[in-house]
């Protein structure tokens, strides 16, 4: 009987130690967690840093640049001459003859609508016979 306890005893024994390596292992664990969230924290804030120092350069320039866009008075004249430059080009001298086209379909439009609606009663003339 002696021999079961010493058993039981061995046992107890490998199951403390097996528990406590377990838990020793947990807090590495949990240690090497906290270790890389520190150095993930410390690249983190390093690119913030970089970032904010490297836009306050960009800042002055972009400044510059969009107050010069906006002191610029500009007009939309040149834009206008170049597009009426490019439609002449695929027109022609057709200008004239489109408008005329254009004119005689809106008028086809028209007799079109008319003869679509519906026909005015017609009366009859009395027809007299002369003599």
């Amino acid at each position: 009987m002696s021999n079961l306890i010493d058993q039981a005893k061995t046992i107890l024994t490998v199951a403390k130690d097996t528990a406590k390596t377990s838990v020793t292992a947990g807090f590495g664990v949990y240690g090497a967690i906290l270790e890389e969230a520190s150095k993930s924290s410390d690249k983190a804030t390093q690119i913030f840093e970089y970032l904010v120092e490297r836009g306050a350069q960009v800042e002055s320039k972009l400044k510059e640049q969009t107050s010069a866009v906006f002191t610029k008075k500009t007009t939309s004249e040149p834009v206008e001459n170049k597009l009426q430059s490019i439609t002449s080009r695929f027109t022609g001298g057709q200008d004239s003859k489109l408008n005329e086209l254009e004119s005689k379909i809106d008028q086809l439009a028209v007799l079109i609508s008319e003869l679509n609606t519906a026909p005015k009663k017609l009366t009859k003339a009395k027809v007299t016979a002369e003599a």
